[in-house]
């Protein structure tokens, strides 16, 4: 093998065509030498088995090329200044503190095999193969990342027992080094994703598009969902845990509107955006999570499955108005598994630090974090004695709620002001007709249908005896109640028109007569439907008219002329099972006829003569069609029968 020098010499002499001195080295075309052909640079050599050298392996080996060039660049410096090479080549390592002749070895390995020779194959072994076989690691990785998460150590134990049993013969590390093998060779966000979920994955390690907040004006978007609180309180003898039913406007974040329940649900939903309008107005654009409370046909006027359709254009969205539309409010749905999409999840992080840990009832948000004494001390009389309820947990949280709105935040956007700052520099608020919020914010239904006794709405009657439904009956309509008083609704058309506001019916006990009034009552009632129903049509208008011949003229006027006479189609007989049948049904009919006939009871059998008797019918008058024939000027003929004997002639 040809040494550097010698190719130096050789260059420096002439001897190489071809060969170029650039930047204080030799540019050397491949093909001008054949003692060349074939030769590879040490940054070439060994390149195709990079990716099977371990990592922390490999590294190393980087870090000592780079200390080889950097010498030798040190030392050509230092040649062309009238220094000595080999005295800049000890300075270059007492400076970086690396032995002389360790420098000397690095460098002809990496001369020798490339980066390769500088690899460390000491220890655990130059490659990882040499540590764990690769479809061994493979098979662990297959049995570790799932979702129910097994120990490392478990998985271990399984994957020797699996080789051995199988044959397998797999170099498998020690417990020690595979939980090094763990945390070197399996990415923490693929470990995040098999084995905690896609929703630990978005919430901890998925990007997510930051929002620029000085776009959005204060009180343009709200957005909403529920929370339950880490703390609880007392409630008909039991302790229970609250929720939060809350809006928060995206820009200033402040809390527009909530309210507290024990059962989240649509209209906790209502009363709390309800809440928010009364103060700040409606927004321009509500940002919702995707759960089937915010995402309910009252809210949205349409189903899931109709939203996504919805989104790709295919049905009018103004035709599917829920409560958003009425209020011409846009809506968007936060992404699943995706906390970001939804900023009010930040909020309730803050509650729960701020608010619920100051709560001697402190629960933890989940068992894992509760405190140690937690049931011992909810147990205690005096801690009974003093518990909060529903009502005044309530208005603690409202206080919470107005010092967290004045308090100066220090988010994106906020420049340290409060949220009532932030909110106050708004330029313009949407306001609602006088009473048109309390019509909106009742809860709606979805498309029902009007029959005979009403409108059948969670599984209750209205509007039984309503006239105004009487003429509704078979078409669409929609109902808003009020959850607190279900004893009547109010009924709208598709175009959100009042019809009227229907009663619920009452309901008779099986097997129990109704008494007179109630009997009465509903006479009068069913008695005022039918007059309405009547009222429909004017009979007096028709009354003296033979509407019979009158539609048959109408129809003699529309009717069509006969059509021109067209070549007789080709018959073509059709073969049936009874074709010969007919003549002996004939026959039969016409001996009926006979034995009918005074004297004739006897006869047993009829002649045929070829005679059609089908429309001979007893007790109906004969025909006396005129044929015109007169029999009267007919002439008589003689006639006279010839007794002759024939004879044989």
């Amino acid at each position: 093998m040809i040494s550097l020098r010698t190719l130096q010499h050789r260059c420096a002499e002439g001897q190489i065509p071809g060969a170029v001195k650039q930047d204080g080295g030799w540019r050397i075309p491949r093909g001008s030498d054949t003692q060349l052909s074939g030769v590879s640079m040490p940054e070439q050599i060994g390149v195709d088995r990079l990716g099977e050298v371990a990592a922390d392996k490999l590294e190393d080996a980087q870090r000592k090329a780079g200390i080889i060039t950097a010498a030798e660049e040190f030392a050509a410096a230092a040649v062309r200044e009238g220094g000595i090479r080999s005295n800049a080549i000890a300075a270059f390592c007492l400076q970086r503190q690396i032995g002389t002749n360790t420098f000397y070895r690095w460098r002809q390995a990496w001369r020798t095999f490339g980066i390769m020779g500088l690899v460390d194959s000491r220890g655990k072994g130059r490659y990882e193969s040499d540590t764990i076989s690769v479809a061994a690691f493979e098979w662990f990785k297959s049995a570790w990342l799932v979702p129910q998460q097994p120990p490392v150590k478990m998985i271990w134990q399984t994957l020797n027992h699996y080789s051995q049993q199988h044959g397998k013969g797999w170099q498998i590390p020690s417990l020690r080094t595979m939980y090094e093998l763990v945390e070197k060779r399996i990415p923490m966000p693929a470990q995040i994703l098999f084995r905690q979920g896609q929703a630990a994955y978005n919430a901890r390690c998925a990007p997510y598009i930051l929002t620029d907040f000085d776009s959005i004006q204060p009180g343009q978007i709200w957005t909403g969902d529920h929370h339950e609180f880490d703390c609880k309180i007392r409630h008909q003898g039991q302790w229970v845990r609250p929720w939060i039913t809350a809006w928060q406007d995206m820009r200033s974040r402040a809390i527009v509107g909530h309210h507290i329940s024990l059962s989240p649900n649509q209209t906790t939903i209502m009363l709390a955006f309800r809440n928010g309008c009364k103060q700040y107005g409606p927004p321009e654009t509500c940002h919702v999570d995707n759960g089937k409370d915010y995402s309910s046909q009252m809210f949205t006027g349409v189903t899931k499955a109709q939203r996504r359709v919805l989104g790709k254009g295919y049905l009018d969205e103004d035709a599917l108005q829920g409560l958003y539309a009425m209020m011409n409010i846009q809506i968007s749905f936060a992404i699943a598994y995706h906390p970001q999409s939804k900023p009010i999840e930040r909020g309730f992080a803050t509650f729960a630090s701020q608010f619920s840990k100051m709560m001697p009832t402190y629960c933890g948000p989940d068992t894992s974090r509760k405190p140690e004494d937690h049931q011992e001390f909810l147990a205690k009389r005096e801690t009974i004695e003093k518990a909060e309820t529903l009502e005044s947990f309530t208005a603690l949280f409202d206080r919470y709620v107005a010092a967290h709105n004045a308090t100066a935040h220090t988010g994106d956007g906020m420049d340290k002001r409060s949220p009532n700052e932030v909110m106050a520099t708004r330029k313009g608020v949407r306001v609602l007709v006088d009473g048109v919020l309390d019509l909106l914010c009742r809860v709606w239904s979805g498309k029902l249908t009007v029959s005979k006794n009403g409108v059948k709405f969670k599984n209750l009657w209205f509007g039984q005896y309503e006239v105004e439904l009487m003429a509704q009956q078979g078409k669409t309509v929609r109902v808003s109640y009020d959850p607190q008083d279900l004893t009547s609704v109010q009924v709208y058309d598709e175009t959100w028109n009042l019809i009227t506001i229907a009663e619920q019916a009452k309901l008779v006990r099986y097997g129990l007569g109704a008494d007179e009034t109630a009997l009465r009552d509903a006479s009068a009632a069913k008695a005022r439907a039918r007059k309405v129903v009547k009222g429909y049509r004017d009979a007096s208008r028709t009354a003296n008219m033979n509407l019979l011949d009158l539609t048959i003229e109408a129809m003699e006027k529309n009717q069509r002329p006969d059509p021109e006479p067209t070549e007789s189609p080709m018959l073509r007989p059709a073969a049936t099972a009874l074709d010969g049948q007919v003549a002996k049904v004939r026959q039969k009919q016409v001996a009926r006829a006979v034995r009918k006939a005074a004297g004739a009871e006897q006869v047993t059998h009829v002649t045929d003569l070829k005679l059609d008797w089908r429309d001979l019918k007893q007790d109906e008058p004969t025909d006396t069609t005129d044929y015109g024939f007169d029999f009267r000027k007919m002439k008589r003929r003689e006639e006279t029968v010839d007794l002759r004997l024939f004879d044989n002639g």
